[in-house]
Order: C-alpha cells, then sequence, then structure tokens
C-alpha cells in the first residue's frame, strides 16, 4: 500500500516501512507526537506536533503537506489493520465449527491488537469521523464477506442484518480499547462467545 506524504511516496508493507530509516523516524515521531496529544484533529497545530516529535516545522513539510496528510496516514494503517483481521481465516463455509468460529474471534481480537494503541489515538481525539469509519468499514467487510464466503445475495434485508452486527462489532472494540480493564485473551474470549450466538455463522435471512 502507499502513502502519500507531501510530495513522497511512503511504502508500507505488513507494518514495515520499505523507505530510507530517517524517513521512518519522522513517521514514528509524528505518531507518537498525536498519541501524546490526545485532543481533536482541529485543536492541534503542526508546531506542537513538531514540538511533541523534537522534529523542525521544515522537517515535517517535507513529509507532509498538512497536518490533515498525518491524520489520513494513520487511519489508513488503522483500518488496514482492521480490514485484515475480518477476513475469514477458512475457504469452505460448510466447515464452520464452533472451533471455527472461536479461532475466527481471537484472529481479529489478534488483529486489532495490532494496532489497537493507533486506534485509541483515534477514538481519543475523534469528534465522530473516525467512529463512523469504524463502523462502515467493520459492514462493508463483513457484508463482502457474507456475498463471498457464504455465497449469499444483495439484499436491503442482509445489509440491515450487517448494519446491526457492525454497529455491535464496533462498540465491543471501542469499549474494549478505550476501558483498557480487559486483557487480550479476555476480550477474545468474550468475543468468541458474542459470535457463537450468531454472528459468526451464516445469517438466516429469507
Amino acid at each position: 500500500m502507499f502513502f502519500f506524504t507531501g510530495h513522497k511516496f511512503l511504502y508500507h508493507l505488513s507494518g514495515n516501512c520499505v523507505i530510507c530509516e530517517a524517513a521512518c523516524q519522522f513517521v514514528h515521531g509524528f505518531d507518537t507526537a498525536f498519541s501524546k496529544l490526545l485532543k481533536p484533529l482541529k485543536e492541534i497545530t503542526v508546531k506542537e506536533i513538531c514540538d511533541k516529535a523534537s522534529i523542525s516545522r521544515n522537517a515535517f513539510y517535507q513529509h507532509y503537506g498538512y497536518k490533515e496528510d498525518l491524520y489520513d496516514q494513520m487511519v489508513a494503517r488503522a483500518t488496514e489493520g482492521i480490514r485484515d483481521s475480518l477476513m475469514p481465516i477458512i475457504q469452505d463455509a460448510s466447515v464452520v465449527t464452533e472451533d471455527i468460529i472461536i479461532s475466527y474471534a481471537k484472529h481479529i481480537i489478534n488483529g486489532i491488537s495490532e494496532v489497537k494503541e493507533l486506534i485509541y489515538v483515534m477514538l481519543k481525539g475523534d469528534d465522530g469521523i473516525f467512529l463512523k469509519q469504524l463502523t462502515d468499514l467493520i459492514f462493508g467487510q463483513n457484508l463482502a464477506n457474507a456475498l463471498s464466503f457464504f455465497d449469499m445475495q444483495d439484499s436491503a434485508e442482509l445489509r440491515l442484518y450487517y448494519e446491526f452486527q457492525s454497529a455491535g462489532m464496533a462498540a465491543f472494540i471501542i469499549k474494549w480499547i478505550l476501558d483498557e480493564g480487559l486483557s487480550e485473551e479476555k476480550a477474545a474470549e468474550l468475543f468468541a462467545l458474542i459470535l457463537l450466538q450468531s454472528p459468526g455463522k451464516k445469517p438466516i435471512i429469507d
């Protein structure tokens, strides 16, 4: 995946920056600065970001056109991790069992854990935009999974089903990340129990 950063391109592959070491330090420094500020993007200045990252404003503008470029890159990295976590872990829907659903729940929580800190930053400084992006992302991937994995036909009823399910999944993720009182293991166990009630199975919609 390519991220546009001002006049340069940053290639990001499986969490690793394939670019010069200095540029990676810039990205990490800016991400760290943003996470320390923990307030809405519109209230954060480029000066604050640079001060927290101990990097000059000139260096910032060599890599980002605007502060929104940095934010968009962070959102892209977070959503990429979430999307990957929602992908099916098996190819054949006919072999879905209780153990598979439990493994899928662990797969989702483990994947989200890899970008948990980024999501935390997004939510802490969120004015509702990232929450909508998160819910829409989960809905889109869940619907795509249903159409391909379960070989279902798109319909208004199916979309309503996944709108409901996806809102619940987003709420679970947000509560888990913001409260910080539930371990990854416990979160996976609880999420598995929820999926076993039906969301991890093929929807029964006539």
